[in-house]
């Protein structure tokens, strides 16, 4: 258990500051922003960016457990180490939908209200 419990340590010191970030923005945009599409699109994408950042701390503790065990052979792990990688990208995917969602609401929100109006044409 000694052998897990600095590299855990030092994985969620790692991780934390993003999980404050996406805790403080999810928290901002439900509390302060006003209801909306921008801002059901920001909470979508803060959302998605929270979870993907709780799932890249999982993988984490997880390959560091697989260190700190010492049972399998190397080239299990190396097999392990592998998947997690491509799972870790995959991971990233999502998380890079969010930070577009996010984008995409800003954008939304700071449209001025004539470019919202449909352009009339006169004669």
């Amino acid at each position: 258990m000694d052998s897990f419990l600095i590299p855990a340590l030092t994985t969620l010191g790692y991780a934390l500051p993003e999980l404050l970030a996406c805790g403080i923005a999810l928290a901002m945009l439900w509390a302060a922003a006003r209801p909306g599409k921008a801002r059901q699109l920001g909470l979508i994408g803060v959302g998605l960016m929270l979870a993907c950042a709780l799932l890249q701390l999982a993988v984490g503790l997880y390959q560091n457990w697989v260190i700190s065990t010492d049972t399998d052979s190397a080239v299990q792990i190396s097999t392990i180490f592998a998947r997690l990688g491509a799972v870790r990208m995959l991971i990233n995917c999502v998380s890079l939908a969010g930070l577009v969602m996010i984008a995409w609401g800003l954008c939304k929100a700071t449209r001025s209200e004539a470019e919202r109006q449909p352009q009339v044409m006169s004669k």
